[in-house]
């Protein structure tokens, strides 16, 4: 499709319209986008941060902005959800701790590095397209009762590159579940 019928002419249009419109409506859309982002992947058990970069970058959001708004969003979904799946009885500490050994601090130090924009934006469009992908992967049931613990070695340098890569372009781990 071209012209005025292609999703992607609509898309722009919009928007530039939001881009024209009085700033405090384009920021008060995007927190209500933000929202409804948040409510949808959280039912599913994850916290956004694919979605409000993504939102960020449509509404034209500076670069150096993007990363630490996705990151505290990202934060403050995740708690909560983990803490209702925690009660729930779904959270199981002894598999979780090497993730969160390894992830945490990487997190934390990926955060503190600021890549250039013409790194940023190319490595976070990078990882939005490897998680849509990874959403067409086929996967098999896997009954609780035949779950196992993995090895905590590898459990830990997952956590690790996953916390890194989070840091640094503002995603969060689920996106790689």
């Amino acid at each position: 499709m071209t012209g005025r019928n292609d999703p992607a002419y609509v898309w722009k249009g919009l928007i530039n319209l939001l881009h024209m419109a009085d700033f405090a409506n384009a920021d008060l859309i995007l927190a209500g986008c933000f929202f409804l982002a948040a409510a949808l992947y959280s039912s599913v058990g994850h916290a956004g941060a694919t979605a409000y970069l993504a939102l960020m970058a449509l509404f034209g959001v500076p670069a150096p902005a993007m990363r630490p708004t996705a990151l505290t969003l990202n934060m403050l979904v995740a708690s909560i959800g983990s803490w209702r799946y925690w009660r729930a009885g779904y959270l199981r500490f002894r598999t979780l701790w090497p993730f969160l050994v390894g992830s945490v601090p990487m997190a934390f130090l990926g955060g503190f590095i600021t890549l250039p924009n013409q790194f940023y934006r190319p490595l976070v469009g990078a990882v939005l397209v490897l998680s849509a992908v990874r959403l067409l992967w086929p996967q098999r049931p896997n009954p609780i009762a035949q779950r196992r613990d993995p090895p905590v070695p590898l459990a830990m340098a997952i956590g690790l590159a996953v916390g890194l890569l989070a840091g640094l372009t503002g995603t969060g781990g689920g996106v790689w579940r």
